[in-house]
């Protein structure tokens, strides 16, 4: 096998080629510089002396960016391309005709050699970071290169015991999946679809003879979502609705109950990742925070008109707010001015200013420690979406949902929802309607709130219909 080398040479984001001038072979194709690697050398100096005889540069020669093989009718070649990030001197033709500097994504439009093709094909299905002014990334998609299924990005990401953004990791995934067994054969209820991470898992273990029935009232993600499940072979049937019409979905399709059923009843990460959901204070953007934005009033709308006793009274119902009345007076005010919160940023300031809070000591220390401001925005989302009406709907029709022996799993997030279930279990399970009051609720095990801090707070609520 004979071993060549070629540069993949770049300036401003182009990629150069050169062209095969007349009298070699494959005369009149596109090629990345390059030649033999003579005997002694390593790939790196090969190419550094061959762009020097070729073109008339020096070359910096850095990674190793593809490797093909290549059989020709004088032998099979071995070729390595090498990254050059940079290069001096003014480039000549010796052995070619022609050079063009040329987008990643165009280099297949070129009629390459033959060995050259597959390398091509590499740099261009590589997609580059977006451009950005500064010596930082400002907005989040340029921060964050998970969010291109990047695998390396997503690794480091947890391995910092992050969230990969826009991505969700579904909690308790084997506790779940225990307390709801035997699942083979099994009508699913997911009222709460989400990323569809839990959807999978439960389709998997339902077999083809089951049935998983996938409920989100957030529209923008259950497309994305659908789409994502139907494309890796996942069997579901999606509808758009809130937790609380659950009844209504299972009647317009046929099925007098399911035999298990399973809400979780955080936020998922992709609504909190999104800046345009206005729902975090990682990101600035709208304070929106509706779940479906096609209706409804947004945050900022609510806060604008609410008086300084109904913030008041939201932030201590809804976020058990220490500082609940003093956070209010100044939202109030800052509304009686015409300057109520229009942004996230807006908003996590203004809690800043009620706990007299400086910039320096406005931060959170690490993923598991909370921010001061996150009670306020949690408050606030629970308020703008009615989610506590939502949830009791939910609770009220429960056990009507099951069919005999049907399982239970909630999960929670936080001291409101647990009051909310805990009372409406226990209530109906005096009425007969569970085969046992509920236990005290499961926690995700050490191991899993290293890898996620998100599930710190969940806990894990199991009853079985008598």
């Amino acid at each position: 096998m004979i071993p060549v080398c070629a540069g993949v040479i770049l300036r401003s984001g182009a990629v150069l080629l050169a062209r095969r001038g007349p009298g070699r072979r494959h005369a009149g194709k596109w090629e990345f510089p390059g030649g033999r690697i003579e005997e002694g050398e390593t790939p790196a100096s090969a190419l550094v002396r061959e762009l020097r005889e070729e073109l008339g540069i020096e070359a910096t020669v850095g990674a190793e960016a593809a490797r093909t093989r290549h059989v020709y009718d004088f032998g099979e070649i071995e070729l390595i391309a090498l990254m050059v990030t940079k290069f001096t001197g003014e480039i000549r033709l010796v052995d070619h005709d022609q050079v063009k500097w040329v987008e990643a994504r165009r280099l297949l439009e070129y009629d390459l050699a033959p060995a050259d093709v597959p390398i091509a094909e590499v740099l261009a299905a590589y997609r580059r970071r977006e451009r950005y002014t500064g010596t930082h990334p400002k907005k989040f998609e340029q921060k964050y290169k998970e969010l291109g299924a990047d695998p390396d990005a997503i690794a480091k990401a947890k391995a910092r015991g992050s969230t990969p953004a826009g991505a969700h990791v579904p909690i308790m995934v084997r506790e779940i999946l225990e307390a709801l067994a035997p699942l083979a054969g099994a009508n699913i209820l997911d009222c709460t679809l989400g990323w569809g991470g839990h959807a999978s898992e439960l389709s998997r273990a339902a077999g083809p003879s089951g049935t998983v029935v996938g409920l989100d009232r957030d529209g923008e993600e259950l497309a994305r979502t659908e789409k994502r499940l139907r494309d890796a072979g996942v069997k579901l049937t999606a509808r758009r609705s809130d937790y609380a019409g659950a009844k209504g979905v299972l009647r317009d399709l046929g099925l007098d109950g399911v035999d298990a059923l399973l809400a979780d009843l955080g936020v998922s990460s992709m609504q909190l990742d999104r800046p345009e959901r206005g729902m975090s204070f990682k990101n600035d953007g709208p304070l929106d925070m509706r779940m479906d934005r096609s209706s409804g009033r947004t945050a900022a709308e609510w806060l604008a008109s609410a008086t300084a006793r109904e913030i008041e009274d939201a932030l201590v119902r809804y976020g058990d707010e220490p500082d609940a009345a003093a956070v209010a007076r100044t939202l109030a005010a800052f509304a009686a001015e015409g300057r109520a919160p229009k942004t996230t940023f807006e908003l996590a300031s203004a809690v800043g200013v009620a706990k007299g809070l400086g910039p320096g000591r406005f931060v959170k220390k690490d993923a598991s420690s909370k921010h001061p401001a996150a009670r306020t925005f949690q408050a606030l989302r629970i308020a703008v979406n009615a989610e506590r009406e939502s949830l009791s709907g939910l609770l009220r029709d429960l056990p009507a949902l099951l069919r005999p022996g049907g399982r239970v799993a909630l999960l929670t997030f936080h001291s409101g929802e647990e009051a909310l279930v805990s009372a409406a279990l226990n209530e109906q399970a005096l009425a007969g309607l569970w085969a046992a009051p509920p236990a005290p609720p499961r926690r995700a095990s050490p191991e899993e709130i290293r890898e996620n801090p998100r599930s710190r707070s969940a806990r894990l609520w199991l009853v079985v219909r008598a």
